[in-house]
Parts: C-alpha cells; structure tokens; sequence
C-alpha cells in the first residue's frame, strides 16, 4: 500500500483521488505492475503517472462530483442496510421468538399486525426437538422447504461481455452475457466464504462454488431463515472450506403455516423492492461515476452536463 498525500496549494486532494480512481490513470498502474506471483505497483514509479491536472476550479467541481455521487451511493447501501435489518427483525420476531403467539398467552393482541394477521398465529406453544414452538408448528427438515442447486464453472475466459452478473461465493465476480438463472433466486457460498448468503433479483450466473435456491415458498422467507440456521459455521473441510449440502439439509426447521409465510412476504416484499430500486440507483451512480470521470478530467465533458447525465439517469 502506498500513502500519497496531497498538496492542496497545487492540487485538489478530492481531485488528485477521483483521478488516481479513474480508468485512465488505473491503466497505467496496470502496465506498471512487477512481479509474477504477486503483481505490485512500486512506490518509485508514482511520479512516472500521467495525471491531466485541469484548472484549480475545475479540479474542485470535478473532485466534487464525484465525492457527492460515491456518498449518494453509500446513502443508499445505508439505507438498505437498514430495510434488511427491518426484515430480519420481523422475521425473528415471528419466526425465532414467536412474540405473536406469546401475546395471545399473555392476553395481549399482538404488535404491529391486524386481526386478520393476528388470527393465524395459534394461541399455544408446544415441546419439540427444536425446543419450545407454536402449536402445530412441527419440525421439518429443511430439504422439505428448500432445494440448494449446483452452480455451474465459468472460468474467467469464458465469461463475454455482457450485464448478467457472475456469482461466486464472495459475491459479484464478473459480468457474462448469458444467465444460467433467469428468475430471481439466493445464492449460498459452497466452497471458499461458506455459507454466504446474497439476493439476486436479475437473471444471473451461478458458478460452481456456490448453490442457488429452489422453492415453493416465498424467497424472502427463505432468505430470512438461511439467515438464523448458521451456514458460515458449516465448513466440511479444512483445506478448502466447503458447505456440505446434505448436512445442510438434515437441518430441523418449524414448519410454519403457508398462511403465516404469506403474510410475512407481504410485508417483506415492499420491503424487497425498495432495496432492490436502491441497488440499481447505486449500481447506475457508480457506472455513471465511473464512465463520466475519464471525460471529465481530459476536458471533454464540463461537470454541470454529467451533473444533468446524472440526474436524468435517476429519474
């Protein structure tokens, strides 16, 4: 890693990083890089970098932009970091804790639900080899529920170029332009981060260090029960950590009622499609970022027309 710090008196410091980001002067690092086994970039060759440096105003409105975007962008991963904790937390409380059930015990209504809602969570709790559920809601195994698919090798240099995202098990490697799944699904890391768990709402390809999920049931229920049965401590295998499907399914669950699951999806769905639009905004800022920075810091483009590009592509 190499600390570059900048003189504001004769670059921008927000500048000097939108261009050290860009693809223009990353090329050049690219072509700079020493070594076979562990490609680095030398320290002494920073100087040999090609960095347009624009007037000092320039340098502010372009350095600017692009700090408003990558913060507009972290605004929206916040803010679904947040819908997905409001999901999990529902799912546990119905699901895990079963406060719906425990109020009926307690002579209370239940929280932040309607009658109709209300009336089909049963008014008792039972012994089972799962502990303490409602009443009726026996344990089943998961393979009952869900189906973990194989995915499918890709190597790198198969892969054309196309905007269907490329799943391993440490998430987006790459882009193809052809799915393997074209409906959303949940990816679970099989061989390297075991247990990683991601949504994917686009037609996407799942390669073969990872399954995917077939269900009946509503994915945001099955999302959010992958979630609690601990996948990351499931590792097989101590050279190359791996998550054995068959151990995975001998897994006990409740088997809550369709009734239950639908409601719940009804709420979590909304919730779904607002973290879903959020995705795509951020993934449009960060293309947008990314394809207007290079014109922007050669002068072809002035930053009130990519301020009005960005906004257009928003709306």
């Amino acid at each position: 890693m190499v600390s570059v710090r900048a003189d504001p008196n004769k670059i921008y410091p927000k500048y000097l990083f939108a261009a050290l980001r860009s693809s223009m002067v990353q090329s050049q690092i690219d072509n700079m890089h020493v070594g076979t086994m562990i490609p680095h970039f030398k320290k002494g060759d920073f100087g040999k970098l090609n960095i347009p440096v624009p007037a000092y105003a320039d340098q502010r409105e372009i350095g600017d932009l692009y700090f408003n975007l990558t913060e507009r962008m972290a605004t929206l991963k916040e803010t679904n970091a947040t819908l997905e904790a409001i999901a999990q937390a529902l799912f546990k409380s119905w699901f895990v804790d079963f406060d719906p059930v425990r109020a009926k015990l307690e002579g209370r209504a239940p929280e932040g639900m309607d009658e109709a809602t209300a009336a089909l969570f049963p008014d008792g709790l039972e012994e089972s080899e799962l502990g303490v559920v409602p009443s009726g809601w026996n344990p089943i195994r998961l393979d009952a529920l869900i189906e973990l698919a194989y995915g499918k090798a890709l190597k790198a240099e198969q892969r054309r170029l196309g905007n269907v995202p490329v799943y391993g098990s440490g998430g987006i490697t790459g882009w193809h332009d052809e799915a393997l799944v074209s409906y959303p699904s949940i990816v679970v890391g099989r061989k390297g981060t075991v247990g990683s768990l991601y949504w994917e709402s686009r037609p996407f390809f799942p390669i073969d260090t990872v399954f995917y999920v077939k269900s009946m049931l509503p994915l945001t229920y099955c999302f959010e029960l992958l979630k609690t049965l601990g996948l990351k401590d499931m590792n097989t295998d101590a050279a190359v950590p791996g998550l054995n499907r068959e151990n995975v399914y001998r897994l006990l669950v409740s088997d809550a009622p369709a009734l239950v699951v639908a409601a719940f999806d009804s709420v979590v769905n909304s919730i779904r499609q607002k973290i879903d639009h959020n995705d795509s905004q951020a993934q449009t800022l960060a293309t947008l970022r990314d394809t207007l920075l290079p014109r922007l810091i050669s002068g072809q483009l002035r930053v009130p027309e990519a301020q009005s590009t960005a906004e257009a592509a928003l709306t």
